[in-house]
């Protein structure tokens, strides 16, 4: 996962996390879904060793996508599924904990310097921080992404820190869908399909419940473009794109840029029908459809 890292500014987080989350749901049911999902991490996140591991209670992990190929990081791998891996904190959070999240290693384990774990193990890895983001499957099932940094490199920093936080309900929806949903052997020309109904899903979000005008504003906001970039986009004054803004939060009970695009990724991973508004479906599936989003 190692590569170029896209800066971050303040007031940039919401767009880093509609680049990100496009980018997972592009990749979703892809042959190549796990390395899609590096590579759309490592545009925000410098990683030095990263991996995706598939937990399964009684059994060794399952490697799916593994970028630590130089030989040390080879050699700690086949040391790890050899049985390391029953020490590991994050291997035992994760199948003892059934809650889905972002888990720092130094937070689960204080005392890692002091563990069997470390001495066995992590102290010849040449690693000193580590995240994970967890994602469960089922009951005896879990999804390790696994982010770590060489000692020759800075620990995560408090930014890294809260953009994994932000994304890691993004990475967890995609992980679900990908395997939930999706056969990607059976499928052909998925990529080209996905991104088809990405886009669909895009033009008909909220359609059900916005004017014409307030789905145009929407759809605007969500592929980044400023209150300025929409009212030029669309020919009219940012006052009135701010005006249609506010009166689409006010229908669908948001309050901000961030909450309509967190919206707007849940009501896409469940979509089923790209011709409706997912929003139809995803209120129906939660039995949330009440008088508190107003139709037209």
């Amino acid at each position: 996962m190692h590569g170029e890292i896209v800066a971050r500014t303040p007031g940039g987080e919401t767009s880093a996390a509609m680049d990100l989350a496009l980018s997972l749901l592009a990749g979703v049911g892809s042959l190549d879904f796990q390395e899609r999902l590096a590579q759309s991490l490592k545009q925000h996140v410098q990683v030095d060793a990263g991996l995706i591991l598939l937990y399964r209670r009684d059994a060794a992990p399952k490697i799916l996508f593994n970028d630590w190929c130089n030989d040390r990081g080879l050699s700690d791998i086949r040391n790890y599924l050899q049985g390391s891996y029953r020490l590991d904190p994050f291997y035992r959070l994760a199948l003892d904990n059934g809650d889905d999240g972002l888990y720092r290693l130094n937070q689960i384990e204080p005392s890692l310097d002091r563990s069997q774990y470390y001495r066995d193990y992590y102290r010849h890895s040449g690693l000193h921080d580590e995240f994970n983001i967890v994602v469960n499957l089922d009951v005896d099932t879990k999804v390790a992404i696994s982010l770590a940094r060489r000692r020759s490199h800075e620990i995560f920093s408090g930014e890294d820190a809260e953009f994994l936080q932000m994304a890691a309900p993004l990475l967890s929806q995609a992980v679900l869908k990908h395997y939930r949903d999706l056969r990607p052997e059976t499928i052909e020309n998925q990529e080209s399909l996905l991104q088809n109904a990405l886009a669909r899903t895009l033009r008909n979000f909220g359609r059900s419940v916005l004017t014409a005008r307030e789905c145009e504003v929407a759809q605007l906001i969500l592929r980044g473009f400023s209150l300025k970039g929409a009212a030029v986009r669309l020919g009219i004054s940012p006052a009135t794109v701010k005006l249609h803004r506010r009166n689409l939060y006010a229908k669908l009970d948001i309050p901000s840029q961030t909450a309509l695009f967190s919206l707007f990724i849940d009501a896409a991973a469940l979509a089923n029908n790209t011709s409706e508004d997912p929003l139809i479906a995803y209120l129906g599936r939660r039995g949330q459809l009440t008088g508190q989003f107003v139709s037209n």
